[in-house]
C-alpha cells in the first residue's frame, strides 16, 4: 500500500514561512536539521512522514529549546498557520466563511484536494462539537490535535481537543468548544 502524500505546494508553505521569518539563514537552518535540501514544487506528492519530519525542524528552528514532548503537537499548529498562508485555504476560507463547525464539517472536501491516502470523516454531535476521523494518517497523534486546536484558537474559539488513535493509522478528534 502506498504511504499517503500531501501535495508539494502545502509543504513549501512551511519553507517560506522560515524564510519570512528567519531569512534565508533560517532556511539553511532548517536543511540542516532536516537533513536534506528543502525544495518542493507544488504538484509534487510529498510523503506525509516527510512533512512531518520537515514541521517538526521547522519547530526547532523557530522555538529553540522546545520540550521534545511538544513537538508534534506545535508542528500542527504551526501547519495551520502555513496553511493559512496558501492560495487553496485563502479559497478554502473565502468560501465557507460560515466557522469553524462549518469548516470542519465540510473537512473531507478540503482534505480530498490537499492528501491522498488520507481521508477523513466528520461526525456532528452537537453545535459546539465535532468528531473528526482520519484513516490512513502517517501523522502523529497530537499533530492533527495541535492543528485542529491551533484553527480553533484563529477561530477566535476557546475548547479543547482530544485525540485518540483506534487502530493504527486512524485517529479520532473530539473538537469542543464554547460559543463566544
Amino acid at each position: 500500500m502506498r504511504p499517503p502524500t500531501i501535495k508539494g505546494i502545502f509543504v513549501q508553505s512551511h519553507v517560506g514561512a522560515i524564510r519570512s521569518q528567519r531569512g534565508e539563514e533560517g532556511v539553511l537552518e532548517l536543511e540542516r536539521r532536516y537533513g536534506a535540501p528543502v525544495r518542493f514544487r507544488g504538484g509534487d506528492d510529498v510523503p506525509v512522514r516527510e512533512e512531518v519530519r520537515l514541521l517538526e525542524a521547522a519547530v526547532d528552528v523557530l522555538c529553540p529549546g522546545s520540550p521534545a514532548g511538544t513537538r508534534a503537537f506545535e508542528a500542527g499548529r504551526l501547519h495551520f498557520r502555513n496553511f493559512r498562508a496558501t492560495p487553496w485555504a485563502r479559497l478554502v476560507f473565502g468560501i465557507f466563511p460560515a466557522g469553524y463547525h462549518f469548516v470542519l464539517m465540510h473537512a473531507s472536501s478540503i482534505a480530498e484536494r490537499v492528501f491522498q491516502g488520507l481521508t477523513f470523516e466528520a461526525e456532528d454531535l452537537g453545535p459546539t462539537t465535532v468528531r473528526v476521523t482520519m484513516t490512513g494518517s502517517d501523522y502523529p497523534l497530537d499533530h492533527f490535535r495541535g492543528l485542529f486546536y491551533e484553527w480553533m484558537v484563529q477561530s477566535g474559539l476557546q475548547g479543547t481537543v482530544i485525540g485518540q488513535e483506534t487502530a493504527p493509522g486512524r485517529h479520532e478528534y473530539l473538537c469542543q468548544w464554547r460559543d463566544p
